[in-house]
């Protein structure tokens, strides 16, 4: 007997973006809007203070010192998987998953996870730019565990994980996606920390 799954139409989307657009993408295209996202989630984080960093906000979501320390492992570890991929064959196993943390929050001080961040995010733009001048041999893909929010027939919404083979355009506009919805995720923690 055949188990048929249906796709949802959100998980079609991201797979179509990251796949099929992002080819089509210009490589240079790719590495500004990686770069951009970057800035829109510094941006995020200005004046937010050591206190403020650690605050929680929302029960049950991480603090804005969790998101960036969270940003800061999961960005290295897509560094070594570009690498992996630069060098022609394909990151070992397994894939960066999504809620990779290093404890650090709690005990490091807010300016150097910060500094954390901003020197993964610089290694990952330095190695996509490479990317960009010497593209990786064709076919060698990136085995990525990606999360989306998909709606259900109630209108409720949920979280989808699901593992999807991307190349190097589709792996850096996840590394894209990553640090937008963690931006907007630190916005709420601030908006929820000024009403209180």
């Amino acid at each position: 007997m055949t188990i048929l799954r249906t796709v949802s139409p959100e998980r079609q989307k991201a797979t179509d973006y990251l796949t099929v657009r992002a080819e089509g993408m210009p490589a240079e295209q790719v590495v500004a809007r990686f770069r951009a996202a970057v800035g829109e989630f510094e941006a995020a984080l200005d004046g937010l203070d050591e206190r403020e960093a650690r605050t929680v906000t929302i029960p049950g979501e991480w603090t804005a010192a969790q998101v960036v320390d969270h940003l800061a492992q999961t960005t290295a570890r897509n560094a070594d998987e570009l690498r992996h991929l630069l060098d022609g064959r394909r990151p070992p196993a397994p894939p960066v998953y999504e809620a990779l943390v290093s404890g650090a929050a709690h005990r490091v001080p807010w300016q150097e996870l910060k500094a954390d961040l901003a020197e993964a995010n610089a290694v990952f733009g330095t190695l996509l730019g490479l990317a960009a001048r010497r593209a990786p041999a064709p076919g060698l893909t990136i085995r990525t565990i990606l999360v989306i929010n998909r709606t259900l027939a109630d209108g409720t919404v949920e979280p989808e994980h699901f593992d999807a083979e991307l190349g190097w355009k589709g792996y850096a506009l996840t590394a894209r996606l990553h640090l937008l919805d963690h931006r907007t995720q630190v916005r709420k923690l601030r908006a929820r920390g000024s009403e209180s």
